[in-house]
C-alpha cells in the first residue's frame, strides 16, 4: 500500500505532475471501457443486420462482460508476475487488438469472438485502475481518484451513444472500431511514460502472487451461461436453468473460499469480515445499473428514435458521475456513513418508479429522466465511500493490490451477473407489465434484499 504523503486533497494535487499523468493512464483505461460499451450498444443493430447475426445478438455483450471478469480476475497475478506497467501495456494491447478484430469481421462469429478478446483487456484495465489509486497515489486522493475513474462512465454513456448515432448505419459500424484500436495504443504510449516499471524487489515486484483462479472461473461462467441460456426457454425448462445458474453462483463462493488461488481476497470469507459486506453492496448497486443496456430498448418501443432512446440509456451513468463528484468531497466519517445507506434508497426509489410509470409513454416518459437520474445517482452517493473503504482494508502490498482489484472483479462479475438476469426478466412476461416494469420490478427486489442483508452485516460486524 502506497505510503501516505502530505498532499492535500484536491482536484489540483490529483491532476497535475506525476500524479496527473498516473490520473489520465487509469481514467483513460476505464474511459475506454466505458465507450465500448455505449458504441457496441449503439451500432449493434446495424452491425447483427449487415452480419446476419440476429441469433448471436445478446452473446456480442455475454462474450465481452464473461471475458472482462475473467481479465479483472486475473489481475493480481499478471501484476505479480509484470508489474503495473507491464500489465497496462498488455491490457491496452488486448483491447486495441480486439477491436481491430471487430472492424475486420465478415462474420457474427469473429465479431463475438474480437469482443472476448476487447473484454479481457478491459477488465484488466479497470482493476488495474484500482490497483493503481491504491499503489501509486497518496491515500488522501483515493477518494478523488476513484471519482475520476467512475466518472469515465459518464463519459462513455455521452461519446458513446454519439459515435453510435454518427456511425450506426449500414456499412458504417466499423469505423468506431478503429477509433478504439488507436486510442488503446495511444494510452499505451501514455503508460509507457507515466507508470514506473518493475525492479527485482520494488513494491511492484511483489505486490501480488499465485494464479488465475481457474476453477473459480469456470463456475462464475458456467452460472452466467445457465442464467442466459434460461432466457431461451420456457415453463419448467427455464426455472431448471435458472436453479442450476443460482447454485452454481453459490458453489462459486465455497469453491473459490476454499482455493489457493482466490478470485477475491481470503479476508472476503474470514469469520466477521467486513470485506465481505462492502464488496455485497458493491455488488447489488454497480450491478442494478445494467438496466441502461435495456433503457433503448424499452424506448424506442414507447416512440422515441434510436438517437433519443440511447442518450436515454445514458441517464443512469450520467447520474451516478454527477452525484460521486458531490460525494467524494465528504471526508465527515458520520456523513459518509448516511451516504452509504442514502445511496441504495435512492436507487431503489428509481427502481419502483419506472415499475410504476414504465408503461408510460409520450409526456409521461418524463418521469423516467429523473427515476433513471435516482437509480446512478443512488450509486454514485455510495459507491467512492465503499471503494475507499475496501482499499484501506489490504493490510500490506500483496492484500493492497488484491483488495484493490477485488472492487473491479466485483463489479465487472455483478454486472455479468445481471445482465444475464435482465435477460431472463426481458423474456419474462407478466401479465398487465410492460417489460420495462417487469424489469425494474425484478431489479428493485433484488436490490432491496442485496442492501437489507449488505448493511446488517456491516453493522454486525463492528
Amino acid at each position: 500500500m502506497t505510503t501516505e504523503t502530505l498532499q492535500p486533497s484536491t482536484w489540483r494535487a490529483l491532476l497535475r505532475g506525476a500524479n496527473g499523468r498516473i490520473a489520465l493512464v487509469l481514467s483513460g483505461g476505464v474511459a475506454a471501457y466505458a465507450v465500448t460499451t455505449y458504441i457496441t450498444g449503439a451500432v449493434l443493430p446495424a452491425l447483427a443486420s449487415q452480419l446476419d447475426g440476429d441469433r448471436l445478438y445478446a452473446w456480442v455483450n455475454t462474450a465481452f462482460l464473461a471475458a472482462s471478469v475473467i481479465g479483472s480476475a486475473s489481475a493480481s497475478p499478471v501484476i505479480g508476475r509484470l508489474g503495473l506497467r507491464a500489465s497496462y501495456l498488455l491490457a491496452f494491447g488486448l483491447f486495441a487488438a480486439g477491436s481491430a478484430v471487430i472492424t475486420a469481421s465478415w462474420t457474427m462469429e469473429i465479431v463475438v469472438a474480437g469482443r472476448a478478446v476487447q473484454g479481457i483487456g478491459g477488465g484488466l484495465l479497470t482493476a488495474l485502475a484500482y490497483v493503481a489509486i491504491s499503489a501509486l497515489l497518496p491515500e488522501s486522493l483515493w477518494g478523488r481518484a476513484t471519482g475520476l475513474v467512475t466518472a469515465m462512465w459518464a463519459i462513455g454513456g455521452i461519446a458513446g451513444p454519439a459515435l453510435g448515432g454518427m456511425f450506426g448505419g449500414p456499412g458504417l459500424w466499423r469505423a468506431p472500431f478503429v477509433v478504439l484500436a488507436a486510442c488503446g495504443l495511444a494510452l499505451a504510449v501514455a503508460a509507457r511514460f507515466s507508470v514506473a516499471p518493475a525492479e527485482n524487489g520494488s513494491p511492484d515486484d511483489s505486490r501480488a502472487h499465485g494464479s488465475v483462479a481457474i476453477p473459480s472461473l469456470v463456475m462464475v461462467l458456467l452460472a452466467v451461461s445457465g442464467l442466459s441460456v434460461a432466457a431461451l426457454f420456457d415453463g419448467p425448462t427455464r426455472l431448471a436453468w435458472s436453479a442450476g445458474g443460482v447454485l452454481l453462483l453459490v458453489l462459486f463462493l465455497v469453491v473459490d473460499s476454499r482455493a489457493r488461488s482466490s478470485m477475491l481476497p481470503k479476508a472476503t470469507y474470514a469469520r466477521g469480515s467486513r470485506l465481505r459486506w462492502v464488496y455485497l453492496l458493491v455488488a447489488v448497486l454497480a450491478g442494478s445499473v445494467m438496466i441502461e443496456a435495456f433503457i433503448p430498448l424499452f424506448g424506442q418501443r414507447l416512440g422515441l428514435s434510436p438517437f433519443g432512446a440511447g442518450y436515454l440509456g445514458a441517464v443512469p451513468s450520467i447520474g451516478w458521475t454527477v452525484a460521486q463528484f458531490a460525494s467524494v468531497s465528504v471526508t465527515a466519517t458520520r456523513t459518509r456513513a448516511l451516504l452509504r445507506v442514502l445511496g441504495p434508497v435512492v436507487t431503489l426509489a428509481g427502481f419502483v418508479t419506472i415499475a410504476a410509470t414504465g408503461g408510460l409513454g409520450g409526456p409521461w416518459m418524463l418521469w423516467w429522466l429523473p427515476a433513471l437520474a435516482a437509480i446512478g445517482g443512488g450509486v454514485g452517493l455510495a459507491f467512492p465511500h465503499l471503494a475507499v473503504a475496501a482499499m484501506a482494508m489490504g493490510r500490506g502490498d500483496a492484500d493492497s493490490a488484491q483488495t484493490s482489484a477485488g472492487i473491479s472483479v466485483v463489479q465487472l462479475l455483478s454486472n455479468t451477473v445481471f445482465t444475464a438476469f435482465c435477460g431472463l426478466l426481458l423474456t419474462t412476461h407478466i401479465g398487465g407489465l410492460t417489460d420495462a416494469q417487469g424489469m425494474a420490478g425484478g431489479l428493485a427486489i433484488l436490490v432491496a434484499i442485496g442492501v437489507v442483508v449488505g448493511l446488517g452485516g456491516l453493522r454486525r460486524a463492528r
